[in-house]
């Protein structure tokens, strides 16, 4: 009977785009950038540039970290390994969340926009009521390529975000060359965002969710080659090839705009279709369009590699139920726990829409899925110190100390400006959040007795 996942069987570069795959960069590029827009306007690409450096920090610590801890806990091991049982549980608790109101996200990114897109762009009509049947498709999609084998599964990530990121990368270029008077470096400067730098670092708050998929790479450490080496490199040249990607992206689709017309780009639904379509043609938006449903097809089965993953290791360190921990006897994948976290995430995504209807629905899953993505990043970013300090290696100060207390700051700015925008959904997403942080925390004060791994405190 097997009991774990197949060891070795991931490259670096398995590992680099199971980081960039994360992140939907073409779903990011021409669609969701509409966040940060809507604060930043015209300096976007600074927004960019800001929220590069800040994740470039989170994975420098990540890699530091891995050197010493990597295997399909992620980031539930690293606080586990570095604060203790119950910071560990708690942070496992709130990747959960993260994770599959992730995969909520991104199954209504697809079930509620592509109708909305298709008409707007091409004037094709299809019922609303289809949203269902797109969310039932999407996170089906997602577990039956996660269930294949862990090779399939990353390789197809690895294969669509190339594709993806080589695309996106071309289309901006022609848009940036094929009128040379539109380039400005004046896009870097706060001088068209809302209230100056004010408004700049409210664009960083969204572009952050840009990247937050990056981390999704780390529950494959028990899977990868030599892991302690691999995870770390991957999640920083992920981070490296996101951040050149966005800031050419967001610099391209500002100056074709036109930076002080950025307030009605950030009202669209699509605008990177739309801006592609009046510099390539109705061929270049029917591309777009396809990369931009791929990209967030590929991201339902990178989430689910990496929440199945992390649920799995949980499970097999006793802390959630045992039945979570099975492997497939041949695929050597978490297809209990995959299916399980499905299931949830349509059910969310189902009520969500019943409830709020389709967009708030759209929004209130994105709201919480940052939310608690900063909590984790937060509580990993805070163990590093601690696992130095087990391994009973020298603590350099400003690396292991200085450098993420600099970084746990700057995402619980982020984490307040999440507040920024008082209304109903946000209300909604907070009280859900909250309700899951006090359930988490009782929870893992009574679960921590119960778990069982080597050399936990």
């Amino acid at each position: 009977m097997n009991t774990g996942l197949k060891k070795d069987s991931l490259s670096l570069y398995n590992v680099i785009f199971q980081g960039v795959a994360g992140s939907a960069p073409a779903g990011a590029a021409v669609a969701t950038l509409t966040g940060s827009a809507a604060f930043a306007l015209g300096s976007l690409p600074l927004s960019a540039v800001v929220a590069f450096v800040i994740v470039l920090i989170n994975a420098f610590i990540i890699n530091r970290i891995s050197r010493h801890v990597a295997g399909a806990g992620g980031y539930y091991a690293y606080s586990r390994e570095g604060l203790g049982r119950f910071a560990g549980i708690f942070t496992g608790w709130m990747y959960i969340m993260y994770q599959i109101m992730s995969l909520a996200f991104i199954g209504l990114s697809v079930a509620i926009f592509l109708p909305a897109l298709l008409q707007e762009i091409f004037g094709i009509a299809i019922p609303f009521y289809s949203w269902a049947l797109l969310l039932v498709v999407i996170l089906a999609f997602g577990y039956f390529v996660s269930f294949s084998g862990v090779k399939n599964s990353v390789r197809y990530a690895m294969v669509m975000a190339t594709i993806e990121v080589i695309i996106i990368a071309a289309i901006s270029v022609i848009i940036i060359t094929a009128k040379p008077s539109i380039n400005t470096v004046s896009v870097f400067t706060p001088v068209y965002a809302k209230n100056g730098f004010t408004g700049v670092m409210l664009g960083v708050l969204f572009m952050y969710t840009a990247f937050s998929g990056f981390g999704t790479a780390t529950p494959l450490g028990e899977e990868a080659q030599n892991a302690n080496k691999v995870i770390g490199h991957g999640v920083l040249i992920s981070v490296i090839v996101l951040g050149l990607f966005f800031i050419l992206a967001s610099y391209a689709f500002t100056v074709g705009w036109g930076p002080t017309r950025m307030l009605e780009y950030s009202k669209e639904l699509v605008p990177g279709i739309i801006l592609t379509k009046s510099y390539l043609g109705i061929i270049g938006a029917i591309v777009i369009t396809v990369l931009f449903v791929n990209s967030l097809f590929t991201d339902a089965v990178v989430f689910t590699n990496s929440l199945s993953r992390v649920v799995f290791s949980m499970s097999r360190d006793n802390v959630l139920p045992g039945i979570l921990s099975s492997i497939h006897s041949s695929r050597r994948t978490p297809h209990v726990a995959a299916g399980l976290m499905v299931i949830i995430a349509f059910a969310i995504g189902a009520i969500s829409v019943v409830s709020l209807g389709g967009f708030n629905a759209f929004l209130y899953t994105g709201i919480a899925a940052t939310l608690s993505a900063l909590l984790v990043h937060m509580f990993a970013n805070a163990s590093l110190a601690g696992i130095v300090r087990k391994m009973k290696l020298k603590i350099n100060t400003v690396m292991d100390i200085i450098i993420p207390a600099i970084s746990i700051v700057i995402l619980a700015f982020v984490f307040y400006g999440s507040f920024i925008s008082i209304d109903r959904i946000v209300i909604i997403a907070s009280i859900s959040f909250i309700a899951w942080v006090i359930v988490g925390l009782i929870y893992s004060g009574v679960s921590r007795k119960y778990l069982v791994h080597e050399n936990v405190p």
